[in-house]
């Protein structure tokens, strides 16, 4: 199957029962489809099965696809009602599942201050309400508009609006707070 063919032809085929384009589908949505899980999700793990679930429901739900949506919407949407489930669950320890603990990397003096900064964000972007995260990383990191990021949570224009800005407003305040040598929110 051509790789050039539109998302639309590609979900046609797939309707039919054909693994190849559908095969041609994730191909073409998994990248971006991970770096939001990634940042929506703390644990790999949570990332790989929020992806093959996202997948595996899209196989499933391919007789209800609605064309009247965008299929990155259609898919974003389903990835992240996967990692808001993984987000409600009861958070499980990694030392009582045999893990090692993660390595913090190296230390700030090591870093330039800019991977420093990247890394802080990155952090802090954890720490948001995953009401104002999910938007926030649909905006700002996978390049949604906020329509898409509206189609995509099943929320107002206006909801997708106030919450990416007091997201930001958040980060911005973490931000002054680190520049300051201060603690910023726990």
């Amino acid at each position: 199957m051509s790789s050039e063919l539109s998302d639309e032809s590609v979900i046609a085929s797939a309707r039919e029962g054909d693994v190849e384009a559908f095969t041609v589908l994730v191909r073409r949505h998994e990248r971006r489809l991970r770096a939001v899980l990634n940042r929506l999700l703390d644990d790999p793990r949570d990332v790989e099965e929020a992806l093959q679930d996202t997948f595996v429901a899209a196989w499933r739900g391919l007789a209800m696809f609605r064309a009247d949506a965008m299929v990155t919407t259609w898919l974003h949407r389903i990835g992240v009602n996967e990692a808001l489930m993984r987000l409600r669950r009861p958070r499980r320890n990694a030392e009582t599942l045999g893990d090692s603990a993660q390595d913090p990397g190296p230390g700030p003096a090591e870093l330039s201050e800019k991977a420093e900064l990247g890394r802080f964000l990155a952090n802090r972007l954890r720490g948001l309400p995953s009401e104002q995260r999910v938007p926030l990383v649909l905006r700002d990191v996978a390049g949604f508009s906020n329509q898409e990021v509206a189609e995509v949570l099943d929320l107002s224009l206006a909801a997708v609006k106030s919450r990416v800005h007091r997201g930001r407003l958040w980060l911005v305040d973490e931000v002054a707070a680190w520049e300051q040598g201060r603690t910023p929110h726990a």
